[in-house]
């Protein structure tokens, strides 16, 4: 295993996955082909307790259903991953919903490591998250085992209907719903010092997770637009770059585009949400240059600190607007990504993504750099939009769901 952990993910992820689907074979052939659903409890699982974006997105998700006012039963995926070999995991409660708040091969842990005893009474909803136009193969497969598929934009939908498609299961397109994710939290108190922000400059924000693709993440871009817009450090602007799970590759790679620019500093402090959210609400901007998102979590949650944002248009982030912040336009290009997740995909037309205009970004940068009237000018609409896309967690959206019918009265 720990050979397999050093091993880049283009070669990875194809063996994990692989390696799941041959386990899993013989067993789906026992799963029941038909369900008798009962009334039960409602069980969200998740990673609940790692500070991965999916997990902080599946804490969302079940904060949100207790927020309607649903009765929810935290369970974590994590441990599921031990029984593997043995199908040992235990789910709590009987019958009910059931809704695995993780993507398509760890849906299929969860369904191979619990007996089909465990879940075949359960409605089951996964709640998926993909970030090119045309979804692989087997998470089309495995929208077979679900009763609902959420998806956090129309963007990921489509994705996904696309992949249900092309595998000849346009039936299943019946079962995508569009459900954006809750931000519900107040917004954050700023804390500059803790970060080592400075109170007298415009202090700007750029994240990435190196497991979720540098090259779709894309900090390069957040670099080459900073140098664009100020080629001689400022006193007056700085740039800081979140990154997480850093390899050393990454971030040789990172360090020497930015030496020599005291400006431009790479932090990679694992951090608690609670930390994120106060760095997140410490600065002025909030920059993401990325070709491609599923949803783009950190942009709503810098909308609601009230921080600026620039991003680049389209993909999932389409709640990004000209009155809640500052969409830099992008032209379509193929898919290329030589070292990250997306480099096992079979080449196809209809993957690709989007490549920002730096000559853009730069200019949005040196205007909001340069006026902070212009900075907070569209805060108020900004912080309205998690409100707006909160309404389709409102307890009264919710009821219209056909999950209801299977929860205990």
């Amino acid at each position: 295993m720990s050979l397999l952990r050093r091993l880049p993910l283009k070669y990875r992820l194809p063996l994990i996955h692989g390696g799941l689907e041959a386990i899993a074979a013989p067993r789906q052939v026992r799963w029941p082909k038909s369900d008798d659903l009962r009334q039960g409890p409602l069980i969200v699982s998740g990673f609940f307790n790692e500070s991965l974006g999916v997990g902080r997105a599946g804490r969302m998700t079940a904060d949100a259903l207790e927020s309607a006012g649903y009765a929810v039963g935290r369970h974590d995926l994590r441990p599921c991953f031990r029984h593997i070999p043995d199908q040992k995991a235990v789910l709590p409660g009987e019958g009910g919903v059931w809704l695995i708040h993780a993507n398509a091969p760890e849906l299929l842990v969860a369904l191979m490591t619990h007996r089909p005893e465990q879940w075949r009474h359960r409605y089951r909803i996964g709640y998926w998250a993909w970030e090119t136009p045309l979804a692989p193969p087997l998470w089309a497969r495995m929208v077979r085992w679900l009763h609902e598929l959420w998806t956090p934009s129309a963007y990921v939908a489509e994705a996904l209907a696309a992949g249900l498609r092309a595998q000849g299961l346009d039936d299943l397109c019946g079962r995508l719903r569009v459900m954006p994710h809750p931000l519900m939290a107040p917004p954050p108190s700023p804390d500059r010092a803790r970060f080592g922000l400075s109170p007298d400059r415009c202090e700007v924000l750029s994240l990435f997770d190196v497991n979720s693709s540098p090259a779709r993440k894309n900090p390069w871009a957040s670099i080459e637009a900073w140098l664009k817009a100020f080629p001689i450090p400022s006193p007056a602007a700085a740039l800081t770059l979140k990154a997480s799970s850093l390899d050393s590759a990454t971030q040789t790679r990172l360090s020497e585009r930015i030496a020599n620019r005291p400006d431009v500093r790479l932090l990679s402090e694992r951090l608690s949400d609670e930390d994120m959210d106060r760095l997140m609400a410490s600065v002025d901007i909030f920059l993401s240059l990325h070709r491609a998102e599923g949803f783009g979590l950190g942009l709503l949650e810098a909308m609601n600190a009230g921080v600026a944002v620039v991003a680049t248009e389209g993909t999932g982030n389409d709640f990004l607007a000209p009155d809640n912040g500052y969409p830099v336009t992008a032209r379509v290009v193929q898919l290329h990504d030589p070292d990250g997740p997306y480099s096992a995909l079979r080449h196809d037309p209809a993957q690709v993504w989007a490549e920002p205009d730096l000559d853009t970004a730069a200019g949005i940068l040196q205007d909001l750099v340069a006026d902070p009237v212009a900075r907070g000018s569209k805060m108020a609409a900004a912080r309205a939009t998690p409100a707006r896309l909160n309404q389709r967690w409102s307890l009264e959206a919710l009821k219209a769901h056909d999950f209801n019918r299977w929860l205990d009265s």
